[in-house]
């Protein structure tokens, strides 16, 4: 009987381990509200590379170029980070001081890495400052990678001013980049922003240790 209880109680700790990440698991990491809500025009970071926390997750953020780079598609640049707003949700987010037009957003060769090992896989990917129609306007696209090296264009689109891109393959890479498309053309200057991302976080240590008394108690 006792070993019954103690299978029991066992069980139902297995049970609501398994069952709690998924009620609390998504994650919105508004780079407006995470960069502290900054007054228009916006501020440099001052750093081409930060990490943003949040309910015990982290996100990390970088400049990125497609331009020079050794063996890769991808690889680190100089621009600084830049939290950029001018007042609309679509012109709050996260751009570059190396912003060619100048915006200080993202336009190539210049783009935006995010680092998901420590945050789970991404879901969305919010674009803004995508002015323009599907025809005629400016272009966005997202990369995925697992090791840095190899890249591969996920999506891409050209205006609609604030975009969410939810493609399903989002949830095979663990580091992205929000960039140019390859091969899609753009009218007049292209410079977007990064708004912001909705992850599915990994598991919290406590979480993970429940899971494991309760393969402990059944045993």
């Amino acid at each position: 009987m006792k070993l019954m209880i103690v299978a029991l109680v066992s069980l139902a700790a297995l049970l609501g381990a398994a069952a709690g990440p998924a009620s609390a698991s998504t994650l919105t990491w508004d780079f407006f509200t995470l960069t502290g809500s900054p007054a228009a025009p916006g501020y440099s970071l001052g750093t081409t590379a930060t990490t943003f926390t949040q309910d015990g997750q982290a996100l990390g953020v970088a400049s990125y170029t497609s331009s020079g780079c050794s063996g890769s598609s991808w690889c680190p640049g100089s621009g600084d980070l830049y939290a950029k707003t001018e007042g609309s949700s679509d012109e709050q987010g996260l751009g570059l001081t190396d912003d060619p037009y100048p915006h200080d957003e993202i336009g190539g060769p210049y783009a935006i890495y995010v680092d998901l090992s420590h945050a789970g896989p991404a879901t969305d990917v919010m674009i803004g400052s995508a002015q323009g129609t599907s025809t005629d306007g400016e272009a966005w696209a997202v990369w995925g990678s697992n090791n840095g090296d190899s890249w591969t264009e996920l999506g891409s689109g050209m205006g609609g001013d604030l975009v969410n891109f939810t493609g399903a393959s989002l949830a095979s890479y663990d580091q992205l980049i929000i960039g140019d498309p390859a091969g899609m053309p753009y009218t007049n200057s292209n410079d977007i922003l990064l708004t912001g991302i909705i992850t599915d976080s990994v598991p919290e240590p406590g979480t993970l240790a429940l899971f494991g008394a309760g393969l402990l108690g059944l045993g």
